[in-house]
This record gives C-alpha cells, structure tokens and sequence, in this order.
C-alpha cells in the first residue's frame, strides 16, 4: 500500500507539472500569435507606405532608375540631390531645401512660360509630351540667329554694293548734270544774242532809210552824251578816290601804330589734330586723337598748308573723313587732295564745329540753297543748326561777345514796293512786302554787328570749306 501512495503521489506531481507547462506553452503561444499578429500588422503598414515612395517593380530597379547613391546618402537624398541639380542648370539659381519637387517644377514650367511670352513671336517653341522640349527649343533659336546672321551678312553686303554703285552712280550724274548745265547756259547766251539781233534787224527793217539813219545819229548823240557826263563822273570819282585813299591811308596808319587790326577768322583755322603718319598707297592717314578726345567715324577735317596764308574762303588743299577710332589714334580717309599740293607731315588739320576740349558758339541765320536748285530751302537754317549740333557746337538765340562764329545764308530778296493794282489784286502783297524789307534790314544788322564784335561770318561755301565737308556735301 506504501509503495502505491509513493506511485501515486508521483503521478500527481508529474500530471501537475504536465498541466503547469500547458498552461505556460499555451500562454506562450497565445503571446506569440499576438506579436505575430501586431508584427504582420506593422509589416503590411511599412509595405503600404514603402508603395508610396516606389512600387515593387521601381524598388527593384531603384540602382537603375536613380543610379549610384551618393556617399552616405540614401536613394531618395541622391534623387533630391540630382533634381537640385537641374533647377540650377535651369534657372540658374540655388533651390530652396524646405521647397517640394512639385513647386520646384511649377516653378521650371512658369519661367519658361515668362520666357515664351517675352519672346512673343520671335520664339518658336519645340513641344514635348509634357509642354516645350527647352533644349529642343534652344537648339531651334540657335538654328534661326545662324540664318538670320547668315541673311544680314548677305544684306550687308548687298547694301555695301547698292551703296557703292549708287556713290558710282550719284558722281557721273553730277558730272553729266554740270556738262548739261554748260551746255544750256551757253544755248542760252547764244539764244539771247540771236533774239537781240534780231529784234535789231527787225527794228531796222521796219524803219526808214532817213529814219534809221536819224535814229543812227540820235542814238549815236546820246551815246556821246552820256559818254561825255562819264568821262566828267569820272574825273570827279578820281579826284574823291585820291582823297578819301589819302584820308584812310593816314587812318591806317594811326590805327596799326596803335595796334594792329586782328584777323577774325584765324580762330576758324585753329588746328584741331596733328597728322602722325600718311598712306599715300591706300589713301589713308592718322591723326593724334581718339575717342578719349571725343573723335567719332565720319568726322571730317579740312587740310590747310602750313607754309602758305590762310585762304579767304576756307577751302583747304585737302578734305579727310575718319573711319576708324581708337582710344588715342583714328584714322581717316582722304577724300579730296591735289597732286601738285600734296599733304604733308604738321599740315594744319581743323573742322570750324569740332574742338576736343570746348563747344565753340554758332549763331545761323540767313536762306540757305542746301540741294544747289537755284531755290533756298525752307529748312536750311534747321539742318544747318542740326549739323552744328551733331557735331559737338553750341548754338546762339543772338550774337553776344560770347558768339564765336557766325554761319549766314544767302541775303533775303528784297521784294519791289507792290502797285495799286497788285494790292487790289492781292491785299497780302502789302505785308510780305515788308517783312521781307524787315528780314533784308536783320540781316544787314546782324552783319554790321558782327562786324562790331569782331565775329567771323561765314557763307555756306565757307562753312562746308572749314568742315572739310564740301566734297560730301556734293555728293549727297
């Protein structure tokens, strides 16, 4: 019976110890089926979010699609890195970190939008499937500025030809326009001594023997009548001559022992540059001013002698036209000189408008026959103050003692005193009448003032002379 309770008793312990280790395996399991439970639930929560970054297909190819990550960054920072990259390329500016990928591309997009309507019509766009292919785009401008340098070099040239054969042109009708109108003066004057003549014969033909012969000898008295009161005239004139040659000759003589009279046009003849070197060959010279001087291309110059006087009209030995302006240097082209006078080295170089260190003062008045058409032009006086103006001179309202030149037209035509009849005919006769006494009477004012003032005053002629501008001025 003992050895059955010592039996027994171990089957208890043992059922008991058997139980005790279900309950804990079965707490166990329970515990694990739970953690594989939460585990499944955060793995198909990581799969869903990992889906948003790439798809099973994208995350398998990632190396491929992205390419090597960069040292100690992930797939995602290179991707980031590398669309940093192209902002930078394309709007040439750093992007902003904290700003998302799509702002960045809405940002890409609107400035070439901005861009295409800058351009407006002078772009045409290359589109892709996501809008305007940008390189496509710029390749397509490269390829249009090619032609359109190609299509100016070829107009360019054309023009330089056109240019040149229109120059051509101008000069032979210039020449064939001078013959002509020799040719017609002297049509004329044959044309005007034939009609004299026969108006004579005609005259004589209608008369009388007895009264061509009385008018002979009426016409032959007053002849020497008149002949007579001219010879009397000028016995008179003679004698008022030697008078008045001796009062200003003791005039003279005590006005230069007090001081000499002063040229006033030698301020006109003021050299302006100095010539450094001459190409006879190629008809080019080089003076000692540049741009720092205020040189500019198409400046002209007059070329005077400097062993011989200063000639009354200002028309040079030579006229020059800069083409080419370095910062000290230009060069210039020489358009009118003479063989027999030709330039030399230390020539006096002058343009009456242009001065490297002052503006000289201009004051323009007068009727002005720009075109040579024998009519003066209603705005000379304009184009000539314009010409002064382009060329670096100042320009007057009046003539004060700081007027340094003055540049006169032609005198305005006295109009004749209008009849009766004309005014009846044309009440305004009357007043252009006298405005043109008025403008005669200015403009004899004006030249006795200059002449008070001590002011140069130059003509048309002149002044194209002392800009060296004469032999252009023809041309156009």
């Amino acid at each position: 019976m003992a050895v059955r309770a010592g039996q027994s008793n171990a089957m208890k312990i043992a059922l008991v110890t058997f139980v005790v280790l279900f309950l804990i395996a079965a707490t166990l399991a329970v515990i694990f089926y739970l953690q594989a439970e939460e585990y499944q639930g955060a793995e198909s929560a990581a799969r869903t979010e990992l889906a948003k970054f790439a798809t099973p297909a994208e995350q398998n190819a990632v190396s491929r699609i992205v390419g090597k990550p960069e040292s100690g960054k992930s797939y995602l920072a290179t991707m980031n890195n590398l669309f940093n990259q192209l902002v930078r390329t394309i709007l040439g500016v750093e992007p902003d970190e904290n700003t998302p990928a799509t702002v960045k591309l809405n940002l890409i997009a609107m400035k070439i939008t901005e861009l295409q309507e800058y351009l407006g019509t002078d772009l045409s766009p290359a589109y892709g499937p996501d809008g305007i292919a940008l390189l496509q785009t710029i390749a397509h401008l490269k390829k249009t500025l090619d032609l359109t340098r190609q299509e100016m070099e070829t107009l360019r040239q054309q023009y330089q030809k056109l240019q040149n054969d229109f120059t051509m042109a101008s000069q032979q009708a210039l020449i064939r326009e001078e013959k002509l109108r020799q040719e017609a003066l002297l049509y004329q004057k044959n044309a005007n001594d034939v009609q004299s003549r026969y108006d004579e014969l005609k005259k004589m033909i209608e008369m009388t023997a007895d009264q061509q012969l009385q008018a002979l000898r009426n016409r032959l008295e007053e002849e020497q009548a008149k002949l007579r009161q001219k010879q009397l005239d000028l016995v008179e004139l003679q004698e008022e001559l030697k008078e008045t040659e001796t009062a200003l000759r003791t005039a003279m003589e005590k006005i230069e022992g007090i001081k000499p009279r002063p040229n006033v046009a030698v301020a006109a003849f003021k050299p302006d540059a100095r010539i450094l070197q001459i190409d006879f060959q190629n008809g080019v010279l080089y003076l000692n001013v540049g741009m720092e001087d205020h040189v500019y291309r198409g400046l002209t110059f007059a070329v005077y002698d400097r062993n011989a006087p200063l000639p009354e009209d200002g028309k040079g030995k030579a006229e020059i036209e800069v083409f080419q302006v370095s910062p000290n240097v230009s060069a210039a082209r020489i358009l009118r000189s003479s063989v027999k006078n030709p330039i030399v080295l230390d020539d006096i170089v002058a343009n009456l408008i242009w001065d490297p260190k002052t503006s000289n003062r201009f004051y323009v008045s007068g009727e002005f026959d720009l075109n040579g058409d024998g009519t003066p032009d209603a705005d000379g006086v304009d184009r000539i103050r314009e010409m002064i103006l382009r060329w670096g001179g100042t320009l007057e309202e009046e003539v004060t003692v700081n007027t340094d030149f003055i540049i006169m037209g032609d005198p305005p035509r006295r109009l004749p005193r209008p009849s009766q009849v004309e005014l009846d005919m044309n009440p305004a006769a009357q007043q252009r009448y006298e405005e043109s006494q008025t403008r005669a009477a200015q403009y004899d004012v004006l030249l006795k003032k200059a002449e008070l003032l001590s002011i140069p005053v130059f003509n048309l002629k002149q002044f194209y002379y002392l800009l060296g501008y004469e032999t252009l001025a023809s041309r156009n």
